[in-house]
């Protein structure tokens, strides 16, 4: 699932795997490219903070003062997705 945003394949290996990084656009005009990979640098490394056993979605969130930056990892595809909520 790309959700608009930006696909972005990253060389570096995570479980084996080549990962998928997508960067949706409310995100990508809300954060700064160092905010981003702030939180995709502490998705990767220290792993989510929520687990759906169910659906096998993975989910951390973040904030940069009032902001607040989703990140998920799709189980199908394995793809990070970086997503600013909006109402």
């Amino acid at each position: 699932m790309c959700l608009g945003g930006g696909l972005l394949r990253k060389g570096k290996q995570f479980e084996g795997n080549a990962i998928g990084v997508v960067v949706v656009p409310s995100a990508r005009e809300t954060f700064t490219p160092r905010e981003l990979a702030v939180a995709y640098k502490e998705f990767t490394e220290h792993g989510p903070l929520l687990q759906d056993a169910e659906t096998g979605l993975s989910a951390s969130t973040y904030r940069f003062g009032e902001r607040v930056l989703i990140v998920y990892q799709e189980s199908e595809t394995d793809a990070v997705v970086l997503i600013h909520p909006t109402s």
